[in-house]
C-alpha cells in the first residue's frame, strides 16, 4: 500500500529553541518555545518576545523541555500543566499550517524521554493531530553522509546542548556506544542569552553606571536590542551601544573580541569532550543548530577544533529532513512508524557549507611545558604529576604542601597518541580553564589549570619553533 501522498502530512520540529514547521516543498514557519500568559489571553512564540523579559512570572521557557501532564507549583493563568501550554502552542500551529493535512510527523528533541513520547502522542490525539511517524530530532537533521570522518550533531536547545554521534552504516541513525549522546546542562541558549546581556550590562555600569539590569523594563529593552547588537559585535571589532530608560539616555562601548572571549569560556566543557573525542577517534564533521551561529564566540571556538569540519545547518533542518524523506515509510492506519534510520538524501552539492576546512591535528598543537609562576617544565612523553609530593623518579611539579584543597598526587599530564591530557586523582577537583573537569581532558596551549585554595593557575605552553 503507498503512503500518503507527498505534501499532504506536516513535520513538527520540537526544538525548543526553534520549533519548526515543514512539509515535502520545505520549511513553512519557524518560532521560537516561549509562552507568556496575561490577563488577556496566551502568547506564544514571536508574540510572547516583547513581554518576555518585562513579565518573567508570567513568562514559560521551559514547557517543551519539561513537557509533562503533572501540576505546575504555580499555575499559569489557566494552564496547569506544561502539557497544557505544549498542547495550546501545538493547537495553534495545527490550525494555522494542519488544514487539509492527513497528518503530522514528529522530530523529537533528543532528551525527552519514552514517557514524554508517549504523552505527546496521546496529546495530539486529543487535538485531532493523527501521528504518522517519530524520529529522533539528530537523525532528521543529518542527511549528508561524511565517509572517512565521524559524525556529530550538536543539538542547541532553550535550556541545554546535546552532542549525538551519528552512526553512518548506509543510512543516518543514532549511534548505540556509551558515550554517543551527551547533554550539556548548564549551556543552552538560554544560558547563552543571559551571559550576553550580563556582559553588555556589566559595559554599562562600567561606561555610564546604568545597570539595565536593575529592573524588568530595562531588562526588556536591552533584550529586545540583543539580536542586533550580536550581529554587529559578529562583524565588527568595536560596538556602540544605547539604551534609553525613564532617567535618561545611556551608552557603552563593547570590545568585540573580549565578548567573544566570554561566550568562548562558558562552552569549555563542550570543547573538552570534543578535544578528547577527536584525539581519540580522528577527523570529525560537526553539524551544529543554526541558532548557536547567532552568537559571536561560540562557532569560532568550535572553529578552532582541530581535524574538525563544521557545517551550520539551515533553520528547521530536521522538519525539513524528515519531511523529505518519510514519506516512503508511512502506513495509514498502522499506528505511527518508528523512524530510528533515515535514508541519506543529499551529495555534497546539497549539503551546508563546510565553514572550516582541515586544521593543524592536536598532536602538532601539543603543549610542550607547563608554567609555574616564573618557571617552566618540560613534559616530556611519560607522566608529569602535579601535587604536594612526588615519588621517587617521577617527573613533575611539587606546590606547596600548605595549599588548602591539594593533593599529595593531585593530577597528572600524560601523552596519548601525541596529544597532552589531564587527568585528575583529587577529592577537590581539577579546573581547566574555569571549569572543573570530569576524570579527564585534553590541554593545548594556553589553557590554564587551577587547583587548591587560594588558586593556583598553571599554564600550558608550547615550546617555539626555533627553525
Amino acid at each position: 500500500m503507498a503512503g500518503p501522498a507527498a505534501g499532504s502530512f506536516l513535520a513538527l520540529e520540537l526544538n525548543d529553541a526553534l520549533l519548526a514547521v515543514a512539509d515535502a516543498s520545505g520549511v513553512l514557519h519557524t518560532e521560537p518555545g516561549y509562552a507568556v500568559v496575561e490577563e488577556g489571553g496566551a502568547r506564544f512564540g514571536l508574540d510572547a518576545l516583547p513581554s518576555l523579559r518585562r513579565q518573567a512570572h508570567l513568562a514559560s521557557s521551559r514547557h517543551w523541555r519539561d513537557f509533562s501532564s503533572r501540576p505546575l507549583p504555580r499555575p499559569l493563568g489557566g494552564f496547569q500543566s506544561t502539557a497544557d501550554l505544549v498542547a495550546a502552542q501545538l493547537r495553534r500551529l495545527w490550525a494555522r499550517h494542519g488544514a487539509g493535512r492527513s497528518g503530522v510527523l514528529y522530530a523529537l528533541p533528543p532528551g525527552w524521554t519514552g514517557g514524554q513520547r508517549d504523552d505527546l502522542l496521546a496529546l495530539s490525539a486529543a487535538l485531532g493531530m493523527p501521528v504518522l511517524a517519530v524520529a529522533d530530532a539528530a537523525v532528521a537533521a543529518s542527511r549528508h553522509e561524511q565517509p572517512g570522518r565521524e559524525l556529530l550533531h550538536l543539538e542547541a536547545g532553550l535550556h541545554n546542548l546535546t552532542l549525538s554521534r551519528i552512526r553512518q552504516s548506509g543510512t543516518a541513525a543514532l549511534g548505540e556506544l556509551a558515550g554517543d549522546r551527551e547533554s550539556f546542562a548548564a549551556l543552552g541558549i538560554e544560558p547563552l542569552l543571559r551571559l550576553s546581556m550580563e556582559t553588555l550590562a556589566r559595559r554599562f555600569v562600567e561606561c555610564s553606571r546604568f545597570d539595565p539590569l536593575h529592573d524588568s523594563a530595562t531588562e526588556q529593552a536591552l533584550f529586545d536590542q540583543l539580536p542586533g547588537w550580536l550581529g554587529r559585535l559578529a562583524r565588527d571589532a568595536e560596538v556602540r551601544v544605547e539604551l534609553t530608560a525613564r532617567s535618561g539616555t545611556f551608552g557603552a562601548v563593547i570590545q568585540s573580541a573580549d565578548f567573544r572571549a566570554r561566550l568562548a569560556r562558558a562552552c569549555e566543557p563542550l570543547l573538552q569532550k570534543l578535544r578528547a573525542r577527536i584525539a581519540e577517534r580522528g577527523p570529525h564533521v560537526l553539524q551544529v543548530h543554526h541558532r548557536l551561529a547567532d552568537l559571536p564566540g561560540v562557532v569560532e571556538a568550535l572553529l578552532r577544533l582541530p581535524d574538525t569540519a563544521v557545517h551550520i545547518l539551515a533553520p528547521g533542518a530536521a522538519a525539513a529532513g524528515l519531511a523529505a524523506r518519510a514519506g516512503g515509510a508511512l502506513r495509514p492506519g498502522a499506528g505511527p512508524a518508528e523512524l530510528a534510520e533515515l535514508p541519506w538524501d543529499e551529495g555534497p552539492a546539497d549539503a551546508p557549507a563546510v565553514v572550516t576546512g582541515n586544521v593543524p591535528s592536536a598532536a602538532a598543537e601539543s603543549p610542550t611545558h607547563l608554567l609555574a609562576g616564573h618557571q617552566a617544565y618540560r613534559v616530556g612523553d611519560g607522566p608529569f604529576r602535579i601535587g604536594s609530593e612526588l615519588g621517587p623518579g617521577e617527573a613533575g611539579v611539587v606546590l606547596d604542601p600548605g595549599i588548602r584543597g591539594l593533593s599529595r598526587q593531585h593530577c597528572t599530564l600524560r601523552r596519548e597518541n601525541g596529544a597532552l591530557f589531564v587527568f585528575d586523582h583529587s577529592r577537590f577537583g581539577t579546573w581547566l580553564n574555569g571549569h572543573r573537569i570530569e576524570g579527564a581532558a585534553l590541554v593545548q596551549p594556553g589553557d590554564v589549570l587551577t587547583l587548591g585554595s587560594p588558586p593556583v593557575e598553571l599554564r600550558l605552553i608550547a615550546e617555539a619553533d626555533a627553525g
